[in-house]
C-alpha cells in the first residue's frame, strides 16, 4: 500500500507517522514483517517475531509517498510474498508530547478479560514436556506439584501516558543460577525527553526458558460465590503463584486500534529475551510496554493456571491483577483488576470441563 503526506505535518509541533498491522482472530501470527520505504530506500521495518501486532513509527516524516510492505517475516530480506495471512493495517500521525508543563509519563497498567480457559492439555514448549492425560507441564508439577491445572490466558496492557519500561544489568555471557533474583529499575521518562530510574523489585532467570521474567508482574485468584453471583468467603478457593513475565508489546489494546494514538512498537517480542546492547562487559537488558499495547500470555504457556485440585463444580470468578505487589510506578492502581465469570464441570474427574460466561463484578 501506499501513503501520501502533505508538507507542514510538523510546522507547530514535532512527530512522527505510525504505520501497523495487527493479525486478524483465527489467523496464523508470528510469521509476518512490516516495511516502510521511501523513494526505493527502506526507512524503517519492524522487529517482532511473536505477537498479533507490529508497527514502525517514522520520526519528522518528510513530504512525499511511502511503500509500505506486510510480507513474510521468513523472506524479509527479499520480500517475497507470505502465505495467506489476514490482517488490517493503518497510518496515523502522532505527535510528541507538549514539554511544559514538565511531568513524568507514566504507564497504567490494566489486566484484561481472558479470552480462553481451559484444562488443557496444554503444548510442549521450551523443552517444558506435558505428561499423557495431565493439564499441567512438567515444571508446575515439579515445583509447585500441580495436580490439575485450570490454564487461562493473562492479557496485561498500559493505558497510561508513557511506557512501561524494566532495565537491567548482568555480566555479558555469564549464565545466571536457575531463579536467581536480579534487582531491575523503572526508567520514568518525563514530557521534556529526560528520565530517571527508580528500584523496582527483580526479575529471574529461568534456567528451563532460558530467559529472564519480570517477578510476579500478575497473579489471578478463583473465588466461590453466593446466590447473588457476588464473590463469598474469606479467601479465595483457589490461588495462583504470581507470575512472572518477560514483558513485552504483543499486541496493541483494543481500545486503541483507529481510535487512539498508540506508543512504537519499542518492546518487541522476543527483544526481551537478548540484551539491548552490551558495554564494558556488561549486558543490559530491557522489557515492557508502550502506551497502548498489550501483553497476551497463552493458557499454553508455563505458570498460566491455578490449581484447582478439589474444587466442586459450580460457578466461579476467576480475578486477575497485574502488580499485586505494588512495586511499579503508575498513573492510577484502580484497574489493575480484571474479574470473568467460570463455569467448571465434571471436576474430579478425568475431564475437567471449563468455560467462559461472562464477565464478573468489579475486583475488592
Amino acid at each position: 500500500m501506499q501513503l501520501k503526506l502533505p508538507a507542514g505535518l510538523w510546522s507547530s509541533r514535532p512527530g512522527g507517522v505510525h504505520f501497523a498491522i495487527r493479525f486478524i482472530d483465527g489467523t496464523p501470527d508470528d510469521n509476518l514483517a512490516l516495511a516502510v520505504y521511501r523513494d526505493g530506500v527502506r526507512i524503517g521495518a519492524s522487529t517482532a517475531q511473536v505477537g498479533t501486532a507490529q508497527s514502525v513509527l517514522v520520526p519528522a516524516a518528510a513530504n512525499g509517498v511511502y511503500d509500505v510492505y506486510v510480507v513474510d517475516g521468513l523472506a524479509f530480506g527479499n520480500l517475497l510474498p507470505g502465505p495467506a495471512i489476514h490482517y488490517e493495517g493503518l497510518a496515523q500521525v502522532v505527535y510528541d508530547p507538549t514539554p511544559l508543563p514538565l511531568r513524568d509519563l507514566l504507564p497504567d497498567l490494566v489486566a484484561l478479560p481472558q479470552k480462553n480457559i481451559t484444562f488443557g492439555p496444554p503444548f510442549p514448549i521450551f523443552d517444558d514436556p506435558v505428561p499423557d492425560g495431565s493439564s499441567c507441564h512438567q515444571s508446575e508439577i515439579d515445583e509447585d506439584g500441580a495436580q490439575t491445572c485450570l490454564r487461562f490466558d493473562q492479557v496485561l496492557g498500559n493505558i497510561g501516558s508513557g511506557a512501561l519500561d524494566i532495565r537491567f544489568d548482568q555480566p555479558a555471557g555469564v549464565t545466571p543460577e536457575d531463579d536467581a533474583a536480579i534487582p531491575v529499575w523503572q526508567r520514568i521518562y518525563r514530557s521534556n525527553g529526560s528520565s530517571y530510574d527508580l528500584p523496582s523489585g527483580d526479575v529471574e532467570f529461568h534456567a528451563i526458558h532460558q530467559h529472564y521474567h519480570f517477578r510476579g508482574f500478575a497473579q489471578s485468584k478463583l473465588w466461590a460465590i453466593d446466590g447473588s453471583g457476588n464473590r463469598t468467603g474469606s479467601a479465595p478457593v483457589a490461588t495462583g503463584n504470581k507470575v512472572s513475565f518477560c514483558i513485552a508489546t504483543t499486541t496493541i489494546h483494543p481500545d486503541y486500534w483507529g481510535q487512539r494514538a498508540f506508543g512504537p512498537d519499542a518492546y518487541p517480542a522476543p527483544d526481551c529475551l537478548s540484551p539491548e546492547s552490551t558495554s564494558g562487559g556488561v549486558d543490559h537488558f530491557k522489557q515492557g510496554m508502550s502506551a497502548g499495547w498489550s501483553d497476551e500470555y497463552n493458557w499454553f504457556l508455563p505458570a498460566q493456571y491455578v490449581e484447582v485440585t478439589g474444587v466442586a463444580n459450580g460457578d466461579y470468578i476467576l480475578d486477575t491483577t497485574v502488580d499485586p505487589t505494588n512495586r511499579l510506578v503508575e498513573e492510577t492502581k484502580a484497574n489493575n483488576c480484571v474479574a470473568v465469570r467460570v463455569r467448571l464441570s465434571q471436576m474430579g474427574t478425568a475431564s475437567p470441563q471449563a468455560e467462559l460466561i461472562g464477565p464478573g463484578p468489579a475486583c475488592q
